[in-house]
């Protein structure tokens, strides 16, 4: 539906030079949703030498299906082709099947799986001028759990970890339809992406860069070009004024709920506003919770608790909670290792059994919103 009603706009966006061969290094954004992800790839995505399309976590998610495939003919690519256009989010790039299928197919013959992606990243067209694109970039929350299998995908792939107050993260995922707004369970999820994402940087000095979205809102210009030094990218000022394409991006997505609830702030300029609400707009036993479950992480990532004694009876209460995060997580994990044909299946399996789990406790979980 909305490749039909926007692609014929495209004649109005600026115009680029598609990059040839796809040989130009990747990188990734990765972080919790509502963690400003976005705005950092809006900050990327205005760079007139960078591209990275809006998300849509095909890369992870295909990489079992065609991870190995070496030789890519007609009928493989237009599998291929098949299953990105299926991908979550991936209507959000406003390009059409034939398009895409007409592009890729110009890659026939003996190519790695890498490859392949870096060419359907190259298929986007921005709302951005572009000269010489010599960076590709890939922003998903998605790959917050996902972290370790993105990084086998592109080894050599230096990673933007941003991380938020787990205070406000909750906060800001109780106004989106993304994750079940519970604050022991939001919290937990923080956390374990985190120690992901610390764990990797651990075993790979220089990889990962991490920065706090508090930080990056409120001198933004200062640790952009720290991440641009961290990438081997030239410093461009213009990209903080990603948000004079306002008008471009509304007839690009038009009146879409996307635009007017989930991404309207990145719209405007950049701003402390969104830091710290949760001073005022949480309960005392709402933050007392989050400060539980994010515990000395908290610290570790320079965030205050108000609450640090531990309480036991809390926690009892909390456990039933944290084992479901803990099961869903690892489940999820597991399945991604199997072969694509059992996926589906497995996926299946797990949402019955953590649907079950979730209801067995419902009585609990409606006292820790």
């Amino acid at each position: 539906m909305i490749q039909r009603v926007f692609y014929p706009i495209f004649v109005r966006f600026p115009k680029q030079t598609m990059a040839a061969p796809p040989t130009q290094p990747f990188f990734y954004i990765i972080g919790r949703p509502r963690s400003g992800t976005t705005l950092l790839r809006m900050l990327f995505e205005a760079h007139p030498q960078v591209t990275i399309p809006p998300e849509s976590p095909f890369i992870v998610f295909l990489y079992k299906k065609y991870g190995n495939t070496t030789l890519w003919d007609e009928a493989t690519i237009t599998a291929f082709c098949d299953d990105v256009m299926s991908q979550r989010y991936f209507s959000k790039w406003l390009i059409g099947r034939d398009t895409l299928l007409q592009w890729l197919l110009q890659e026939k013959g003996t190519r790695t799986y890498q490859h392949m992606v870096k060419k359907v990243c190259l298929a986007y067209k921005s709302v951005y001028p572009k000269s010489n694109i010599v960076l590709i970039g890939d922003k998903n929350p998605a790959y917050a759990l996902y972290i370790n299998r993105a990084h086998k995908i592109f080894p050599e792939a230096k990673i933007i970890y941003i991380t938020r107050d787990y205070r406000d993260n909750y906060l800001s995922l109780t106004r989106v339809n993304f994750e079940v707004p519970i604050v022991p369970l939001v919290v937990y999820r923080w956390k374990f992406a985190l120690k992901l994402a610390l764990n990797l940087k651990k075993k790979n000095p220089g990889l990962i860069y991490m920065i706090r979205y508090e930080d990056l809102a409120e001198n933004p210009e200062p640790h952009l070009r720290e991440m641009c030094d961290f990438l081997n990218l030239p410093f461009d000022a213009s990209v903080l004024s990603f948000y004079k394409m306002k008008d471009v991006v509304e007839q690009a997505y038009g009146n879409s709920e996307e635009i007017k609830t989930i991404h309207r702030s990145l719209l405007n300029p950049i701003s402390t506003d969104r830091s710290n609400r949760w001073k005022e707009e949480m309960t005392a036993s709402q933050v007392r919770l989050a400060d539980m479950v994010a515990g000395k992480m908290a610290e570790k990532m320079g965030y205050h608790r108000e609450y640090t004694r531990f309480n036991l009876w809390l926690s009892i209460k909390t456990s039933p909670l944290l084992l479901y995060a803990n099961l869903m997580y690892r489940a999820l994990l597991l399945g991604s290792r199997l072969p694509w044909r059992w996926q589906q299946p497995l996926n299946r399996f797990l949402g019955i059994f953590l649907k079950t789990y979730w209801k067995f406790n419902q009585r609990k979980v409606k006292a820790l919103k």
